[in-house]
Parts: C-alpha cells; sequence; structure tokens
C-alpha cells in the first residue's frame, strides 16, 4: 500500500500547481513566458525532491524511474536556463539582479539554479563513479544538496510574491516544498523477528542529513509571514549608484500621500526617503530597496478592491528609467 505522504504531498503540489496564481498583469509575451518557466522549474524541483529514486522494496516506495527522474532534472534545468535568458532579452535591467548588488531573495535563486546544474552535472552513472568512492557518500551528497536546492527555490519564489499572493497560495505551496523534504527520508526495518525497528538508510550519514531536511523544512516555514520577504528584500551589497526610478505622482491621486511619506505627519518629511533609508540608522528596519519595492509590490501585484485600474509591475523598466516630466 502507498505511504500516506505521498498523498497528502500530492494534493498540496496539485493545488499548488493549478490554482491560478495572482498575477500583476500581463507584461509582454516573452517576460510572461520567462516567468512561468521559473515556476514550472519550481514545481519539477520540488517532484524530484517528493520522488528521489529508492529501492523497490523501500518505505516509502518510489515514484518514478530512474530515467524518468533524469529526464525530469534535464527539464528543470532547461527551464530554469529559459527563465533567466527569457527575463534578459525581456527586460535587459534584469541583469542588475545577478550581481552582488541584488537582493538576497535574487542571489537564493542564483545559488539554487547553480546547485541544479551541479546535481543534474554529477547524477549520471560515470561522474558518480569518478566523484564518489561509495554509493552511500553519493546519495548523501545528493540529498544534502537536493534539500538545500528545494529551500532556495523556496525562498526565492516565496519572497519573489508573484505566484504566491496571499497566504492560502503560500501555505499550499510551503506545504508542498516540506513535503517533498520529507519524502527524502528514507528507512528500513532492521533487527530479529519481533525487536524490528525503522532506521534511516544513510548509514554515518543519518544525523547529519536529519538535521539538515529539519533546518530547510523550518526555513520554508518561516517564509509564510510576509514580514519576512521584507528582510529578503534587502541586498548583499550596497550599491554605489541606484538605477534611475521614474514614479509618476499624477498617476497615483487615489493613493494617501502618507502611505509613502509617512514622516509628513509630524512635520519631519522634509527630506528625500533615501536620506533616510540609506542610511546608517540603527531603528529604520528596511533600507531603501525593501521600502520602495514593498510599495509597488504591495500595490500592483495584489492591489485593494478600491483600485478599479492599476499598471502592472512585472520587469525592471516599468520603474527603473529616465523620470518623465509630469505636466
Amino acid at each position: 500500500m502507498r505511504d500516506a505522504r505521498y498523498a497528502l504531498w500530492g494534493v498540496a503540489l496539485l493545488l499548488s500547481a493549478i490554482v491560478p496564481p495572482a498575477l500583476a498583469g500581463f507584461a509582454g509575451l516573452g517576460w510572461e513566458a520567462s516567468q512561468w518557466a521559473g515556476y514550472a522549474a519550481t514545481l519539477a524541483l520540488i517532484v524530484l525532491a517528493g520522488a528521489p529514486i529508492r529501492p523497490r522494496d523501500a518505505e516509502p516506495p518510489t515514484l518514478i524511474s530512474l530515467r524518468s527522474h533524469t529526464l525530469v532534472g534535464w527539464l528543470a534545468l532547461a527551464a530554469v536556463g529559459l527563465h533567466i535568458a527569457g527575463l534578459l532579452l525581456a527586460d535587459p535591467t534584469v541583469i542588475e539582479y545577478l550581481k552582488p548588488t541584488a537582493p538576497l531573495y535574487q542571489l537564493t535563486g542564483i545559488a539554487a539554479a547553480l546547485a541544479l546544474l551541479v546535481l543534474v552535472a554529477t547524477g549520471g552513472a560515470a561522474a558518480r563513479r569518478r566523484l564518489w568512492r561509495s554509493h552511500r557518500s553519493f546519495q548523501a551528497t545528493h540529498v544534502i544538496l537536493g534539500a538545500a536546492l528545494v529551500t532556495l527555490t523556496a525562498v526565492h519564489v516565496a519572497v519573489t510574491a508573484r505566484y504566491l499572493g496571499g497566504p492560502v497560495r503560500r501555505a499550499l505551496f510551503g506545504a508542498a516544498a516540506i513535503g517533498a523534504l520529507l519524502m527524502l527520508l528514507r528507512g528500513r526495518w532492521v533487527g530479529a523477528t519481533g525487536r524490528m525497528r525503522r532506521q534511516l538508510v544513510f548509514g554515518r550519514h543519518s544525523t547529519l542529513i536529519a538535521c539538515m531536511l529539519a533546518v530547510c523544512a523550518l526555513a520554508i516555514a518561516a517564509l509564510l509571514p510576509n514580514a519576512v520577504g521584507a528582510a529578503l528584500r534587502e541586498p548583499l551589497m550596497r550599491r554605489t549608484a541606484a538605477p534611475p526610478l521614474d514614479f509618476p505622482h499624477s498617476k497615483h491621486g487615489a493613493v494617501n500621500c502618507l502611505s509613502c511619506h509617512h514622516n509628513y505627519a509630524d512635520g519631519t518629511g522634509s527630506t528625500l526617503c533615501i536620506e533616510c533609508h540609506r542610511s546608517a540608522r540603527t531603528d529604520l528596519k528596511q533600507g531603501a530597496e525593501a521600502r520602495f519595492h514593498g510599495f509597488c509590490f504591495g500595490c500592483h501585484r495584489h492591489p485593494d478592491a478600491s483600485f478599479a485600474r492599476h499598471g502592472p509591475v512585472a520587469g525592471c523598466e516599468v520603474c527603473h528609467r529616465p523620470p518623465s516630466v509630469e505636466q
């Protein structure tokens, strides 16, 4: 009988795939196709983690063959390549997200792409024999790197907030990702008749793998609160020169000015936002990048019902262009 974990995990994964994601409006065929390629790659990675290669008598049993597992891995890598290349072609400003000054959640996406490349490149039989002396060592390395890959991808997708608008979708995605990590655990019955017990099959690596999976699961669960995303939108390194920014105030007349200029209420708002949010003040919880992106994404990706019309925020060039002169 199939393990019940498969059923629970499959439901979460299926709902994450078929429930229509909250998009920010159509922003061009190239951009939209590239974004969907990235999300398809994410779901494929969750499938790979949740359906690892196991012996026929393993518990839980295997879902897909080695050939299918390898094929899905290559398809996921191809989808990631389309995601990155397509975005760069659709919007050259995206190159800013491939630099060390990119926000942390974007750097986790780059790290995830590199981890996937390593997993696919070293998964073949020839590479395994050259790099590892024993199959168990290869297996442990593959499982640990796979868990890290799922976690890095979850951070990237969740904080991007393009597909996971609202707590329901975020919770479904988190359940599918965490469920996939739990499926990586594989045990067997050992001992004499009447004194059988279950233990992990990873040998001396079992404790390390169990701890790694626990840490990764907790990290994904920590993404559920929206406040976590603000911290991960901060850049790793501060930019020496900020990209140009265009904000047409005339098109935002329906928005309360204090929503952005929060310090105008007490009369302290006499300077530019970045003079505070790019300073060394320890009392500010968010820097300029996280604060400004939060404003734009909050309204344009998941707008309030009172906003009858709103333009899509998808792509860097929508906002990062030379300021226009308002009449």
